[in-house]
């Protein structure tokens, strides 16, 4: 494999699954070398790491609880001491409570905000030591880190929020060391978390100009071309994709 990645080591948080198992395999066949984490989903992120071996690519997966404060610091320090600098960081990992926020409990509060929030900002706060100049730092938002169109997403919505503006602060303050940092932003994709046959699905599919949900890999094209140097000059930049969705 080569492409647009050849030579650049990339770490993946969550890359089991969804929107993240398809981000490490565009960076794959764009030649970069993906190192995956996962939580509770070992079987899921050692076979993609050994399909993407088998098609010729490079991977490899390590387990990493984003939900334990310092373990997302720790592993993307021996992901670096192991490999070298990181070129390509992408917050992924996230997770969701669809509770009113009269009935939110502290502990899923908590889980969702070190998930969400607490993980991309070990990560970014490691990023000055441990990338290299010219890396990229993409962080995986929601568009619902802008608004929020119901009940029961508050939790969720306000870790969005949090991390875009993280990731804008890293821009801002990382840019001297020639590091970048952006932030996509979903709307509607079919994932096992909203897939395309829920509940909901087709309240989201009206809201949609395009009519339809997206797919994981339109995310992935979307993350390799931040991750690519043909992005050098897009930092703190934030990029719906989202059908429309929030035009």
């Amino acid at each position: 494999m080569g492409g647009r990645l050849n030579g650049k080591l990339a770490f993946v948080t969550g890359g089991s699954r969804g929107i993240g198992a398809a981000i490490c395999r565009a960076f794959a066949a764009e030649g970069a070398h993906v190192v995956l984490t996962y939580g509770g989903s070992k079987d899921k992120a050692e076979a993609l790491a050994a399909e993407i071996n088998k098609a010729g690519g490079k991977a490899e997966a390590i387990g990493c609880d984003a939900s334990v404060m310092g373990e997302t610091a720790r592993v993307m320090r021996e992901v670096a001491g192991k490999h070298g600098p990181i070129d390509v960081l992408v917050n992924n990992a996230g997770i969701a409570r669809e509770v009113t926020l009269a009935k939110l409990s502290d502990e899923d509060w908590n889980k969702v905000m070190a998930v969400n929030v607490t993980a991309p900002f070990e990560a970014i706060r490691l990023a000055g030591e441990l990338m290299n100049p010219g890396g990229s730092i993409i962080s995986i938002g929601s568009i619902l880190g802008d608004r929020a169109p119901a009940p029961g997403l508050g939790a969720y919505c306000a870790s969005k929020a949090a991390v875009q503006l993280l990731t804008k602060a890293a821009a801002r303050e990382l840019g001297r060391k020639g590091l970048r940092a952006n932030v996509i932003q979903p709307g509607p994709i079919d994932t096992d978390m909203n897939p395309a046959d829920g509940e909901t699905a087709d309240l989201q599919r009206m809201m949609v100009p395009l009519g339809r949900y997206g797919k994981a890999e339109e995310i992935g094209t979307v993350a390799v071309f931040l991750a690519s140097d043909e992005s050098s000059y897009v930092n703190g930049t934030t990029i719906d994709v989202a059908g429309g969705m929030t035009a």
